[in-house]
This record gives C-alpha cells, structure tokens and sequence, in this order.
C-alpha cells in the first residue's frame, strides 16, 4: 500500500485513487503522546457539538476512513468521509476556547486544509481565516487539545499521521500503556516519552534507532517496557 504514495501529476502525495482507478481511502490519527490510537471520526450524524472527534481505533469503522479529494492548490486536499460523504468544512463555531469545525455536503475550495511534513511521519493539516493559519483540530469532550503554544507542534494534538487503510501500523494503532509510545512509523521506529530505549532485530543485534529498517519484527525495551514492532 506504501507504494501508491508517489506524486501524481499535481505533485499530490497522498493521490485520490490507485492505479485501477479505485478510491483509497486514509485514516487519520493523532499524533499526541496521550492521544494514542484515537483517529479521526466523523461524528456529524449524531448532531452533537463537535461534528469531528477523536475515536478508538477501528478496523472496519467507515466513519474513521477518509478520502483526500485534491484541492485547488498543491499540496492541499478536501477531506470527504466514506461513511457520511461529507466533507470537513473550514467553517464552525466557539465553544469557550475551542473553534469547533463543522462539515459541508459539497466540494469547495474554501476547506481545504494544506498538509505540512513536520517530521518522524507526523504532519500538520492548516488553512487560513484572513491572513491567520488555523490548525486541524479535533474536539473531544472529555478533555480540550493543547491550542496554545503554536511554536512546536510536533506530538500535540495539532500534528497528525496519514495511513492508507489497510496499512495502518499495528503500534500506532494499540492503545497507550504508561507514558511511553513506541510506533512503527516510514520503517523507522519512533519512541516518544523517554530517551532511554534500545532497539533489536529478530536476531538479538541492536539496531541504529534513527535508520531505515527492513520489513520484519523489532524488539524495543523503553523505560523498563519491552515491546515487539512490527515494521512493513
């Protein structure tokens, strides 16, 4: 699935369909450190106050699945839900602190939200009200993302991973243990909540932790906990 990810003809690198012609659809996941394993879920039929929220990951959860509709400019993209078929809007309303966003049953290049790399497989999703950059957030009622301190927006609540469906990384989609994360990310393993880890192959050798591995199975000892990663 990893290798559908090359540019298209508008320099897209999260293209709309495959080589057949069939749609891919993405899932989106939080990459905050106490956010691990929610995804982004479309909530909209159940008329709530927050039309998007983070969710537990599921396999065949249609509402968690999204297709990346090209935007007019490149390296944007119109987020359209397989389950609902609406798309996220740009557009939404204040709850306290928080602008919740709400949907649009209709293409238009006024929500589109422009991907940033940030590093380590994370990315921002932004667009501009005016001359001000807003950030893709997702509400959650039981507690509010961090919105403030934009200066560093790696492991917040305003960086996220794009999977294609089907190819989501079992570590990033477990639920989070203790305060350490450790995630199978570009076939590099990504430890987040400590500096102390050590990472081995299958055969006992430790292993760069900042190289390109090769497909297989890794096992991680951070902080006292020891985990087996599967790399694709």
């Amino acid at each position: 699935m990893f290798g559908m990810l090359g540019a298209s003809a508008l320099a897209q690198n999260y293209p709309e369909k495959d080589d057949t012609g069939a749609i891919i659809y993405y899932k989106v996941f939080s990459a905050a450190p106490d956010n691990t394993g929610l995804c982004l879920q479309d909530n909209t039929k159940d008329n709530g106050r927050f039309a998007y929220m983070l969710a537990d990951h599921e396999t065949d959860n249609k509402y968690q699945e999204w297709q990346f509709v090209p935007g007019d400019a490149e390296g944007t993209y119109l987020l359209r839900n397989r389950a609902t078929y609406r798309y996220v809007s740009t557009s939404g309303s204040w709850f306290n602190t928080f602008f919740a966003i709400t949907f649009a049953t209709k293409k238009s290049f006024e929500n589109e939200l422009f991907f940033t790399p940030i590093g380590d497989g994370q990315m921002t999703m932004t667009y501009k009200v005016g001359t001000t950059t807003h950030y893709m957030l997702a509400g959650d009622t039981g507690k509010g993302p961090d919105i403030f301190g934009k200066t560093d927006h790696y492991n917040t609540s305003r960086a996220w991973y794009v999977f294609p469906v089907g190819a989501v990384p079992s570590a990033v989609a477990e639920v989070k243990q203790g305060d350490v994360t450790i995630q199978a990310i570009n076939r590099r393993i990504v430890v987040s909540g400590t500096n102390r880890y050590r990472i081995y192959d299958i055969q006992g050798r430790e292993v760069d932790d900042d190289s390109e591995l090769m497909p297989g199975i890794y096992v991680v000892e951070a902080a006292g906990e020891v985990k087996n990663v599967l790399v694709r």
